[in-house]
Parts: C-alpha cells; structure tokens; sequence
C-alpha cells in the first residue's frame, strides 16, 4: 500500500526500523527500572540470611554502574535490530501488486502440501487441514515451532543448572540435622542419669539416642571406591584392604522411624541372634586429591551379605573380630545424629541396642569405648544450652561433652535458602519471558492467517470443525517441539554436568518433574494461545476478513 501511493524503498525500510526504535523506547525504560528495583527489594528481603549465612558483617546493597546500564541498552537495541532487519530488507525490496496480492507469502505446489490418506483417516478432514496449513505456510511454522524449542531448551537447562547448583552447595555441607549434641565418652556410673535429666527438659521437639563404637572391616580391593584404592597400596588384584566403619546403635523409637523411612524391617533389626544391619553406603566428601567434593558408594556390597567387623582391644593392642552383620538394606539416607562423608568417606552401619550389645559382648575392653550421644532438635537451643549446662555443673569434670551447632546448621540452611532464591527467581523469569514468547509468536501467526480462515468458513466449516483443527495444529506444534527440543536439552544438561564435574562429582540426573512440566506446559500454552487467538478471529465477518489485504 505504500509502494502504491509512492514510497521509495528506504522509506519503507525506515519505517521498519522506526517501529523498532518505538517499541525499544517505550520497554527499555521500564525493563531497567523494574530490573533495579526487583533486586534492590530482592537484596533488602535476603540480607538478613546472608549475613548468618556468609558470616558478613554487611549488607548487599544496590549499586548503579553506569556500564550495566549502557550495556543492557545496547544488547536490547541490538536485538531490536536484528528483529526488524529482515522484515525491513523484505519490506523494503517487494513490490506494491506482490505485497498486495501476498504471493511472497505463500509459494508452493500440489505435491508439497499433498498429505497421506492415514492422516484423514485417524484425524479426520480438520486433520488434513491442519496438516496442509503447517505444510502451506513452513517459513511461519518454523519460526513458531523454533520458539517453542528455544523456550523449552531454556526452562530445561536452568532448572538442570538449579538442580545442580543446589548439589553443588549440599556438598559442601556437612549435612548437619540436629541442633544439639551430647557425647558421653564411654560406659560409666552417671550415664543413665545424665540422659534422664537431658531428656526431662523443655524446648525438646525430638531427640536420639545413639551409641556408637569405632571398628574396621575388610573387602577386596576392587569392592572399594578409588577414593580408598588410591589411599592404599594395592595393585590390581583382589588384596584386602582394611577400611574404617562406624556402628551405630539407635534407641527403639528413632531407629522405627528410620527403617520405616529406608523400608528396612524393623523386626530384623531387634534380631539379636542373627545381627542385621542398614549400611549407608552413598556418602558426600570431599577428595583432597582431586580437590573437590564428590558423593559416591563406599564400597560395593550386597543385600544379605555378611559384612565382618573387627574391633581394637587396647588392652591385647590389636583388632579382635566380632559377629559379622548381615546387610539388610542400603541407602543414602542418614538417621538424625549420625553424619556419613564430611573430610573422609567412611562407611556408617545402623543397628539396634541389642545388635551392639551381642556384638560386643564378652570383650569388656571393645565394650568400654562406646560412647553415647544424643543428638536432639530443639525449638529454643540456645535456652536449652543453658540448661544443659547446669547439669554439666553438678557432674564431674568431663562427664559429658555438649556442642550447640545450631548456628551451623541455621547457616547451612540459610544458604540453601539463598540459593533457591535467586536460581528460582531466574527459573521464573525465563518461564515469563518463554510463556510471552510462545503467546506472542503464535497468536501473530494466526492474525496473519484472517483471509485463510474466512475462506475455509466461507465453504461451510463450522465452529466445531474450525477448533478441531486449531487443536490439531496445536498437538503437531507440541509434538514436534519436544521432538527435538528435550533431546537438545539433555544434551545441554550434560555437558553442564561435566563442567561442574571439575570441582564437584555426583550423578547425572534429569530433572523429571520440571520435564513433566514443560512437556504439559508446551500443550497447554500452545494449545491455549492458538484457541484464543482462533476465537477472536471466528467473531469476525467473513466478507470484512475476506476483503482485508492487511491486519
């Protein structure tokens, strides 16, 4: 219409280009403004737990550098003009009859939107139509079903990167789950009353009582992880390696709940006669030789199999062997109190009071070094602190030892908050911006299609038909997205795995539930845009829409 009343190819490329400078004048401002308010009133929320998180004495505050601003103008003017370059060269070189007629807009031949009689069969005509209509306009459905997959890629690897990124921080940690903790160094006449008075007090939301005694076990060399292997000098046979184990006995009520948590029978556990145990075997570390924290098996071993355990008898100077436990369930999962990793992988055994009792029993030098915590959780440990303490008063000198960690462990958990924070917060914003992206490329594609649809109802389509083959166009739209869109994002997903590798180890894992998400997002959004935008469409005349050369 413009080249028709006169206007020269750079008035029509500049007009483009104008319509660019438009929509960036009236976005950047407000995208600047919104972006350094969001994190100023982000940082004034979050401050408190970075600062017992980080141990930082101050705040996080917003600070405007004039290059942030000026680079952030110019990566959005940047955009702005790649976006308006084609349109503007195309604009710009077509003539007034063919930008009327549109015949840029759709060349094509009987044979390329020739579709299979299956199609109709399983769909129905509005089937084959929707599928002639994807094959008729390929420049517009590409660049839809392009936007579909750049949008799923990036919702897929950012919450991979999250994912990730909060492993990362877990295993650095140590993984602390109690507040409080009471160490009774070995067997004596005032144990069972300091545990007595202990449990009597106030502000205890739960507590377990662990008995635990330092031993050793043996396995082929080929069982252990490297980590150990690399420790020791062994060649590649099946030598025998001595590695550290700790057993650890819980009280009835703790030790029921954590079976049941595991799904390890309990009634195996109290069997005293043929000792069973719960070996977590999946511990995080930290590997000074590779200078990074990893999580990984300790040693390889077998439901049912007969772990033997020794013992060091100070007394004969040297470890004695006691009942083998049977391995009856293996895990990553850690009771309250007892903390697997940390500097060294060691490997932790669960069993029962009467497991730890027959074990040792008739060797009072072995039975002499257990030692007794409890580990409690508590809804005021600092006042709880305090009265410990003043049992501590009335007792000997190192009758019991109490540490508070309820500060690291508050730290711990601050900083994981932190993290889901921000990482969330990104999360959200690319899910925004990938939902508008998605709603914006499809409901232009099918404003652009006014004279298409008109003419299909001028032929006797109904409302019915009509939605039926919008939601055809939907489910190939859906389907071919995720088609290619979730094998590239696994691929993404794993090279960040091995980049993250270099300072932390851990499995590679696929976000399933965030997949689940996007996969009934894509139907759902596409499904949603596309039938909102066919609606408005189906409320207009038909001899109006037929006539409109331009929308």
């Amino acid at each position: 219409m413009l080249s028709s009343v006169g206007a020269t190819r750079k008035q029509k490329r500049n007009s483009v280009f104008f319509e660019g400078v438009v929509i960036g004048a009236i976005s950047i401002p407000p995208g600047i403004i919104a972006g350094l308010a969001g994190i100023g009133i982000t940082f004034y929320l979050i401050n408190p737990m970075v600062k017992n998180a980080l141990l930082m004495s101050e705040n996080l505050r917003l600070v405007v550098l004039p290059v942030t601003i000026v680079l952030a103008v110019l990566i959005s003017a940047i955009t702005i003009f790649v976006s308006t370059w084609v349109p503007a060269k195309r604009a710009s070189n077509i003539s007034a009859v063919e930008a009327i007629r549109q015949t840029m807009d759709v060349k094509l031949t009987g044979r390329e939107v020739r579709t299979s009689k299956f199609t109709r069969m399983i769909f129905g005509i509005e089937g084959d139509l929707a599928l002639k209509n994807i094959k008729r306009n390929k420049r517009r459905y590409r660049a839809t079903l392009f936007s579909i997959i750049i949008s799923i890629i990036l919702f897929l690897v950012v919450s991979q990167f999250t994912l990730n990124l909060k492993k990362s921080a877990l295993l650095t940690q140590n993984g602390i789950n109690f507040d409080i903790m009471v160490t009774i160094p070995e067997v004596n006449n005032t144990r069972d009353v300091i545990i007595e008075s202990i449990k009597s007090l106030d502000n205890i939301t739960s507590l377990s009582q662990i008995q635990k005694i330092s031993a050793n076990a043996k396995t082929d060399a080929g069982r252990l992880a490297e980590y150990y292997r690399k420790n020791y000098p062994v060649g590649q046979g099946n030598e025998e390696i001595t590695f550290q184990v700790f057993i650890n006995a819980l009280d009835d009520e703790s030790l029921l709940e954590y079976a049941n948590e595991v799904g390890a029978d309990f009634a195996r556990l109290k069997d005293a006669e043929n000792p069973g145990a719960i070996v977590i075997d999946t511990v995080k570390y930290r590997d000074t030789d590779e200078n990074k924290y990893s999580e990984g098996k300790v040693v390889k071993l077998d439901i049912g199999e007969k772990l033997p355990v020794y013992a060091y008898d100070g007394e004969l100077e040297k470890d004695v062997p006691l009942q083998p436990l049977e391995v009856i369930a293996l895990t990553d999962k850690a009771p309250v109190g007892v903390i697997p990793g940390g500097l060294y992988a060691n490997l932790h055994v669960v069993v029962s009071t009467e497991t730890l009792t027959k074990i040792t029993a008739g060797n009072e030098n072995v039975a002499g070094s257990i030692s007794t915590g409890l580990y409690i959780r508590s809804s005021n440990p600092l006042i709880l602190q305090e009265d410990i303490e003043a049992i501590q008063k009335n007792l000997p000198d190192n009758a019991f030892y109490l540490y508070n960690v309820y500060l690291q462990n508050r730290r711990e958990e601050q900083m994981i908050i932190l993290i889901s924070v921000f990482s969330y917060g990104f999360i959200s914003l690319i899910t925004a911006i990938c939902i508008a992206n998605i709603i914006n490329t499809i409901s232009t594609g099918i404003a652009l299609r006014k004279r298409e649809f008109a003419m299909l109802k001028s032929v006797g389509m109904t409302p019915e038909s009509f939605k039926r083959m919008i939601n055809y166009e939907s489910l190939m739209y859906g389907f071919k997205a995720i088609l290619f869109g979730l094998p590239v994002s696994f691929i993404i997903m794993y090279i960040m795995h091995l980049v993250l590798g270099m300072k932390f180890s851990f499995d590679f894992s696929l976000p399933w539930a965030d997949i689940f998400v996007a996969v009934i997002s894509v139907f759902l959004i596409v499904g949603t845009a596309m039938l909102y935008s066919g609606s408005r469409i189906q409320k207009e005349n038909i001899v109006d829409a037929l006539k409109q050369e331009f929308t």
